[in-house]
């Protein structure tokens, strides 16, 4: 194995910068899924194309032992609306899209640790890499999973990489990692008019106003202190000009909790609002919402196996085991709702210079981290249980 990792280890930049140079944002995922296919037919290493062009799913690898489980890996390739801000040598090519979330990073690791593992196979136990589109949207693994990706396959491992933790500390614990999530999108009708004669319109924008500041109020108020609660009206759009009120506002925004209760609780808070602030105001509005995403809990025996095995790799006091949860949100949560798995916090903070959040046109990782996770991965891969009896969880 060690052999297979020297090979490859100097090409994860290489791919990496590839996928960061040329990001696509969610449902556009085309030249990447054609980039990764290119990579793995080189290798000859079967695999196929989801269906729409977008995203890859590798053939299993059968074991030594063909009795052994099987484990699927998956990397989420789609990036985000980001204008980037890096004055660096493999910024993004494409205005307004970039890999803030750092999929390139997903991506590139999940790539080379595929060649690596091909080239030394048998290993152990069975495996299968998934090269996910429309992690951003929320529908990714949805789409994958009725593509056949969890067919004959025990359970799923995932890297996401933390640019709070320093490189080389990883975060791995079990149960709950991140939130319930609801996206909704409110769409205002009122009458427009002249902005210097309100009283002869509707006025939408004041109605949104109102509405953004009762939200914002009444969902904490009205929820358990002890259930964690966030909503967060991220895009508002209305009107075109100073002195003109316009028909029409569109708010769009984002549930998350840690309870699929309390995000009913305040789906029907939201709604209620809606309906009081359109009596109050002799406006119309209507709330669309997109499907509950379910939080993400890491299975308890893996999480454990993928710590011990980190913890071998990095050093025990490199392992992060109990790590609060995130208000954010994953769809690798979907995965989980029909096997087991895991997913690993990888640390990207290069000690020397500031590395910015998650989501930002600064974000960028320290690439040390790239060589980190293929080993942790083909590690898991190698010391992964071989009996089924050891795959029991509570899902």
């Amino acid at each position: 194995m060690e052999a297979q990792l020297t090979r490859v280890l100097p090409r994860l930049s290489q791919f990496r910068r590839h996928f960061h140079r040329n990001p696509e944002l969610s449902g556009e995922e085309y030249s990447t899924t054609e980039y990764l296919s290119k990579q793995l037919t080189a290798a000859r290493i079967p695999h196929r194309v989801a269906a729409g062009k977008r995203g890859v799913i590798t053939e299993i690898v059968e074991p030594a032992d063909p009795g052994a489980p099987a484990v699927a890996m998956r990397a989420d390739i789609d990036a985000l609306p980001i204008q980037e801000e890096n004055d660096v040598p493999y910024r993004s090519k494409k205005p307004g899209v970039m890999h803030a979330c750092g999929h390139d990073v997903h991506s590139a690791i999940l790539l080379g640790t595929t060649l690596a593992l091909y080239r030394a196979r048998p290993s152990p136990v069975a495996w299968k890499s998934i090269f996910q589109p429309c992690e951003e949207s929320g529908r990714g693994a949805c789409e994958m999973v009725r593509e056949g990706a969890l067919e004959g396959v025990d359970a799923i491992i995932a890297l996401h990489v933390d640019p709070n933790l320093p490189v080389g500390k990883v975060a791995i614990t079990p149960g709950p990692r991140t939130a319930f999530c609801q996206d909704f999108a409110i769409e205002i009708i009122g009458q427009g008019g002249h902005g210097a004669r309100p009283h002869t319109t509707v006025d939408p924008i004041a109605t949104a106003a109102n509405l953004i500041t009762l939200l914002y109020q009444a969902i904490p108020r009205q929820t358990d202190a002890r259930q964690p609660v966030v909503i967060t009206v991220g895009a508002m759009k209305a009107g075109h000009t100073s002195n003109v009120i316009p028909e029409t506002a569109l708010l769009q925004g984002t549930i998350r909790t840690l309870n699929a209760a309390v995000a009913t609780h305040a789906r029907d808070t939201v709604e209620r609002l809606c309906a009081s602030v359109a009596q109050a105001f002799n406006a119309r509005i209507s709330t669309l919402f997109d499907r509950l995403l379910p939080g993400m809990a890491n299975d308890p025996q893996i999480a454990t196996l993928s710590a011990d095995v980190a913890g071998r790799l990095l050093g025990p006091e490199n392992v992060l085991r109990n790590e609060p949860p995130s208000m954010g949100a994953e769809d690798f949560a979907d995965y989980l709702q029909a096997i087991p798995g895991c997913m690993i916090g990888l640390g990207a903070k290069a000690d020397d210079r500031k590395i910015t959040p998650l989501h930002t046109a600064t974000f960028d990782i320290d690439e040390t981290a790239l060589l980190i996770g293929t080993r942790l991965l083909t590690a898991l891969v190698f010391e992964w249980p071989k009996s089924p009896d050891n795959r029991e969880t509570d899902n």
